[in-house]
């Protein structure tokens, strides 16, 4: 029987929690804008319609959850 040791198990759990939050950051780093021209324009590109303002950002289309449905396609 093999053992892996346990500093190489956190490295591996490390790594693929990276890669997770790499594509979520990655998503939503597509879908954050400065102005609301730019995320105008990205809701027309995304097809879906309206935008919302997050904190000191906008973003394309009426929600999070349905710019979310749309990045993913």
């Amino acid at each position: 029987m093999h053992i892996i040791p346990r500093n190489l198990k956190f490295f591996i759990f490390l790594f693929f929690l990276c890669l997770n939050f790499n594509i979520y950051s990655h998503a939503h780093m597509r879908g954050t804008f400065l102005s609301e021209e730019e995320a105008e324009k990205r809701s027309l590109e995304l097809g879906c319609q309206g935008i919302h303002k997050n904190q000191d950002k906008w973003m394309p289309c009426k929600n999070e959850k349905e710019l979310h449905i749309y990045l993913r396609e």
